[in-house]
């Protein structure tokens, strides 16, 4: 059963469990999964656990406390309910303080950073942005409470809760590959006060509730009671070996489909499981800022964004397993990279969408990058990992692609970062243990934008947000299902619009209200407006192309549910695919 808030907010160690502790603290804890036999005993095992956490051993404890209770769970118990009891202890842990975030209201400056104040005031830095040759030191997100994480695999249950099957770190079954069943990151499920002075913006997070404190509309369960805790895909849609779109590392990106695609390989991993919403890129954006106190992740740590080569080959090939070029051209290159290759003959565009251009293999992964002389000339060779051999014409030609999932698994620990470089824009980038800006959109179906042409007549669109609370009901239309937010924004005529303010609402959509910012100030991402009327699906966080206008905070809107390409890759949601209505008196 799902842990209640009233269950969380009174204190675990009660008078009358505290004999229960004694007992069991007498006996030791090297018996303890053989004495734990009821409710009454869990909650004294809890309690002796709860007494040690202090916010920096969260992860060791965790290790302690989790094989004994996932051994112990009584009848009807099962992982899920050993995640609650865990992210229950940690909202006791943390419930004395309170995060504040300050920033400028967009009225008075587009400054991107942000003040730490109340309790965060105390930290001595943001966390740690790591590259994998980054020393890895330990600071205060890595335990605290409010940012601590564990991935599990799950499968979506139609209650909106999750079946749990394996633990990372516990269970010897955890498969990173997502094959079990998708990876997704749990975290606490923390409370949200927001406002405005006229001079700053304040976000402050609590892990318990207090006054003016509201959860993520991605938290609120279907019988409108808040989660205890919060779990989002860990990695960019890939396709399992059955078939169905799963999170998991090692996978080669599922792109060239589109949204309506994706859902369908989304029911095949689970009947309930559903496409990326604007609850999970809220969540993602907030959990940037409280780690790295700034509104955006751009020029601090790009993700893939500027990956963006293509090339005639240098010399053709037949039954090969490499693309030469020269060697000025292969060093643009990275190992482990996924590229596409094709025919292209003479008068073929330079598109990723025209066949021509993957013809021969795509998303292929580089093993290796040599030096090689041939008749006295060197190349730059690129070693594909093909099965074949491959004929590669004169005038063969070879493209950057997005990322196999799991790069960021190089990162030290569960350190935020990109692999190679944090400003290069090569490699994908690790927020809250959540692989994001792998070099393709993330695409969902929720909200679904309807857009008309502005009644100004000045070639700009006007964008009505439509959301779906239950995975079940997602469509590439707007149906019945669908329920209009009244959020309506006009997008100016510009292609790309940087985005100054997002609509202020609790609803957990997030759509852009003010623009006129830049690639350095606000938000310093963009939103990419659709030159037509017709329903629109959002397209998150940008592409290997994309440059400036990517980051966290970016959307595409400019392609329907229907449509597929190279740079579009569907992706799981987490737990705001199945959601209710918060009420203050809930």
């Amino acid at each position: 059963m799902p842990v209640t808030y009233e269950e969380v907010t009174k204190p675990i160690a009660l008078d009358e469990t505290l004999q229960r502790t004694n007992q069991i603290l007498e006996r030791g804890l090297e018996r303890i999964a053989e004495e734990l036999t009821d409710a009454a005993d869990h909650a004294a095992y809890d309690a002796i656990f709860q007494s040690i956490l202090d916010g920096s051993n969260t992860t060791s404890v965790f290790e302690s406390w989790a094989p004994r209770a996932v051994a112990a769970m009584v009848q009807g118990e099962n992982r899920y309910d050993i995640l609650e009891r865990f992210f229950s202890m940690l909202a006791h842990t943390g419930q004395h303080k309170t995060y504040t975030l300050r920033y400028y209201d967009d009225a008075v400056s587009g400054a991107t950073e942000m003040t730490p104040m109340d309790d965060l005031a105390a930290m001595a830095a943001p966390a740690q942005l790591c590259t994998e040759a980054t020393v890895a030191v330990q600071d205060w997100a890595d335990e605290d409470p409010m940012t601590w994480y564990v991935r599990a695999n799950a499968l979506s249950l139609q209650d909106g809760t999750m079946n749990v099957i394996a633990i990372e770190g516990i269970d010897n079954a955890f498969d990173i590959s997502g094959e079990l069943a998708p990876v997704y990151t749990f975290s606490l499920a923390l409370w949200i006060h927001t406002s405005n002075d006229g001079e700053y913006n304040y976000k402050s997070w609590r892990t318990t509730r207090a006054g003016g404190f509201r959860p993520y509309a991605g938290d609120v369960a279907p019988d409108g009671t808040k989660r205890i805790m919060t779990w989002h895909p860990s990695f960019g849609g890939g396709l399992s070996s059955s078939g169905g779109l799963t999170s998991g590392a090692g996978k080669a990106p599922y792109n060239r489909a589109s949204a309506n695609t994706g859902l369908t390989k989304a029911r095949i991993t689970s009947l309930y499981e559903g496409l990326w919403c604007d609850c999970d890129s809220e969540w993602l954006l907030d959990m940037w800022q409280l780690r790295h106190w700034d509104l955006e992740n751009s020029g601090i740590a790009e993700g893939c964004t500027n990956y963006n080569y293509q090339y005639v080959v240098a010399l053709e090939e037949e039954d090969t397993k490499r693309v030469l070029l020269t060697e000025a051209q292969a060093a643009n290159f990275l190992v482990g990279s996924s590229v596409m290759l094709g025919t292209h003959p003479e008068g073929t565009n330079t598109d990723r969408n025209t066949a021509a251009n993957w013809d021969v293999c795509d998303n292929v992964r580089i093993l290796a990058i040599d030096t090689v002389e041939i008749d006295g000339t060197t190349y730059g060779a690129l070693n594909l990992d093909l099965e074949e051999g491959v004929d590669i014409p004169a005038t063969g030609y070879v493209s950057t692609a997005p990322w196999y999932s799991g790069e960021t698994e190089k990162l030290p620990d569960h350190k935020d970062g990109c692999p190679i470089s944090l400003t290069s824009g090569k490699t994908p980038l690790r927020v809250a243990g959540v692989e994001v800006l792998d070099g393709a959109y993330a695409i969902g179906l929720d909200p679904l934008w309807n857009v008309t042409a502005s009644e100004n007549d000045d070639g700009s669109f006007d964008y009505e947000v439509f959301q779906c609370r239950d995975s079940e009901n997602l469509a590439g239309s707007i149906t019945e299902n669908y329920e209009s937010t009244g959020i309506k924004v006009n997008v100016p005529a510009s292609t790309w619009n940087w985005i100054k303010r997002f609509v202020s609402n609790t609803l957990g959509v997030l759509m852009p209200e003010v623009f006129g910012g830049s690639s350095t100030t606000y938000f310093k991402s963009a939103f990419y407006r659709t030159g037509s009327a017709g329903v629109r699906a959002p397209w998150r966080f940008g592409a290997l192309g994309s440059t400036t206008g990517a980051g966290l905070a970016c959307a595409y809107g400019y392609y329907n549910p229907g449509t597929a390409g190279w740079h579009g890759r569907p992706r799981l949601s987490g737990s705001g695919k199945k959601r209710g209505e918060w009420t203050e008196a809930a």
